[in-house]
């Protein structure tokens, strides 16, 4: 692998780490997920997870295609080493569950417009 290669591999990962643990701060995905296959269960991912278009669009130009192999597959190669280390990661504390905040249980919350209205509705009788 090249050094620009291995950057934009390193990229990738760190990429997905920042957006793991955004998501889990926020517990949209679970703090205590074991593989990045475990995230799939909070989220859908498509085939290259957290790699949005222009990173793709960059890591198919950095792996060109070998002759006769199909297409994108020294990409997918690569990506491979970033679901791995991201799998590593995963294995152990990502996020210490101190840092994660839970959304507002939502039977503890009043909605305004709906109280609102109720309140209108009810000076009009």
């Amino acid at each position: 692998m090249t050094v620009v290669q291995q950057a934009f591999v390193d990229w990738c990962i760190a990429y997905s780490k920042f957006r793991i643990v955004d998501l889990m701060s926020i517990s949209v995905v679970s703090s205590d997920a074991s593989s990045y296959n475990a995230l799939a269960d909070d989220i859908i991912l498509d085939k290259y997870g957290f790699c949005d278009s222009d990173m793709i669009e960059t890591g198919l130009s950095l792996f060109p295609d070998a002759p006769n192999q199909p297409e994108g597959s020294e990409f997918d190669d690569a990506y491979d080493v970033v679901c791995t280390a991201l799998d590593e990661w995963l294995s152990g504390l990502v996020m210490p569950i101190e840092q994660v905040s839970w959304p507002p249980d939502p039977a503890d919350q009043a909605e305004p417009a709906v109280l609102m209205e109720w309140i209108s509705l009810s000076r009009e009788l």
